[in-house]
């Protein structure tokens, strides 16, 4: 029986040490391949501190400011055209004159007629004052005067419509007719487009609804101007989503001096919903762990350690950090599979 214990202590004295040569071991051989690790070549990045730029991307149709067509308010010849083709025009200058002999002469006619009738009417209001002529005879001359001067009133504004003036300054399109040429009612002339100043047409999702305020910046772009940017503001916000595609119109004004852009263009729109400083980094930096983001940060000694980082709105390519790390840190963008805690880092590459 004493012997069955001693046996046993033994047995359990041999196994302890086992135990604690274990303990020792170990954390040494752990060190050693740590020592011993190779080095993991990384591209890296300092976190920066620049605009962070949210927009939204559509596509848009030009439209003039002022668009008209000039058309002839009534059936005649034209005895006059101003049409230069392209060229600008000045508000009330005059485009086309319809014939118009027989309204000049009505216009002429009760002119005379007028002169006369208040000639008459003057000559009562002076015998008037002396009693020798009656109020009813006054009265009388005074309603053909009126008369007279509604029915000039008249022909003046047929003379006026047999002459097309430019209701506003812009730019002629196309001449649709000839000198001597006999037009109906509503016949177009030409067009008038202002394109000093170019609206563009564009539909958003509803989504964006209430992020979308009048003044707020956008510029567009086009085909036939490569990268070039055309920079305006947001002028109007349609009252009424459409309820097919559930987008909202929103019309946009761009300055257009240079007269580049044109009416029915094809335009691409970058509407900015919103600009501000943010702390960045590249979206490739970020290791996704269940709910959470993580990135490999770099000490100072090229060693990475692996931080929780709390991120805020994203942009193509880039991420807003908004806890974790400071402006200035260094975090490894390409390689971060090969990485883990403690790990040396060998920059390759920018």
């Amino acid at each position: 029986m004493a012997k069955l214990h001693s046996k046993l202590i033994w047995t359990i004295l041999f196994i302890l040490l086992l135990f604690i040569g274990y303990l020792y071991l170990v954390p040494g051989q752990k060190q050693d391949s740590q020592r011993n690790a190779p080095i993991v070549a990384v591209t890296t990045a300092k976190v920066e501190t620049k605009p962070m730029i949210s927009s939204v991307s559509s596509l848009g149709t030009g439209i003039a400011n002022h668009s008209i067509s000039l058309i002839a308010p009534t059936s005649d010849f034209i005895t006059e055209l101003n049409v230069r083709e392209g060229k600008a025009v000045q508000r009330g200058d005059v485009i086309a004159r319809l014939h118009d002999v027989q309204e000049r002469a009505r216009v002429t006619e009760l002119e005379g007629v007028l002169d006369e009738q208040k000639r008459q009417l003057n000559r009562l209001k002076n015998l008037a004052t002396t009693q020798a002529t009656a109020q009813s005879l006054l009265d009388e001359q005074q309603t053909k005067v009126n008369t007279t001067l509604a029915q000039l009133d008249i022909a003046r504004a047929q003379l006026a419509e047999l002459t097309i003036s430019a209701p506003f300054s812009g730019y002629l399109g196309l001449r649709q007719v000839s000198v001597g040429a006999y037009v109906n009612s509503g016949t177009t002339i030409t067009t008038l487009d202002d394109l000093n100043v170019l609206r563009v047409a564009f539909s958003v999702a509803e989504h964006y609804l209430a992020e979308i305020n009048v003044g707020m910046p956008l510029f567009v772009t086009n085909a036939a101007y490569g990268d070039i940017r055309f920079n305006g503001t947001v002028s109007a916000i349609d009252t009424r989503i459409d309820p097919l595609t559930r987008t909202v119109t929103v019309h946009g004004t761009i300055t257009n001096a240079d007269l580049r852009l044109r009416p029915g263009m094809l335009l691409n729109v970058q509407l900015e919903l919103d600009n501000h400083m943010a702390m960045q980094i590249s979206e490739r930096a970020l290791v996704p762990q269940q709910q959470k983001q993580f990135v490999y940060k770099v000490a100072a000694d090229n060693t990475v350690s692996q931080v929780e980082v709390v991120i805020g709105q994203r942009t193509p390519g880039w991420v807003e950090i908004i806890s974790g790390l400071q402006q200035g840190d260094e975090v490894v963008v390409e390689g971060t599979q090969k990485l883990r805690s403690g790990v040396a880092i060998n920059r390759v590459g920018g």
